[in-house]
């Protein structure tokens, strides 16, 4: 497991990445890794921020997370190939299927924003979570006197 993201009474652990990002061809599985890392502080900072971070948020995170990092690399595949590519068999025009992919991962992460209550618009309508309130033992009532002699 990653980090545990500690919020005003929530943890919140971080998928492991190496699990969900496996070894590719072209070696980028640790760089990718890492904006996976750094995507996943920034959406539970934000959500803790706005007092909506839970435990049962972590799957939702989890696919926003992911999301971002698909659009990133069918982007990058886009910008380097182009929007319209030529067929390898009888080169006509057609569309790069990574602007296809670039789509749906936008699709998701925009879906995963509005779940999660991310976007400006959503935000008024999210529910701030309930804290349990702690509770007082007869223990803490006892420790708390051994501590003050």
């Amino acid at each position: 497991m990653g980090d545990v993201i500690v919020g005003p009474g929530a943890d919140v652990d971080e998928p492991d990445w190496e699990l969900l990002i496996p070894e590719r061809e072209d070696g980028l599985e640790e760089k990718l890794r890492g904006m996976a890392h750094r995507e996943w502080v920034r959406v539970t900072a934000e959500l803790r921020d706005v007092q909506t971070l839970a435990a049962v948020n972590r799957h939702g995170v989890q696919r926003l997370v992911l999301a971002y990092l698909r659009y990133d690399v069918a982007a990058a595949n886009v910008m380097k190939f182009g929007a319209v590519v030529a067929a390898k068999r009888t080169k006509v025009p057609q569309l790069n299927i990574w602007q296809v992919e670039m789509r749906a991962a936008d699709a998701d992460a925009t879906s995963a924003e509005m779940e999660l209550c991310l976007t400006p618009r959503r935000r008024a309508a999210a529910g701030k979570v309930q804290r349990k309130a702690k509770r007082a033992t007869a223990a803490d009532s006892y420790l708390g006197k051994r501590a003050a002699t």
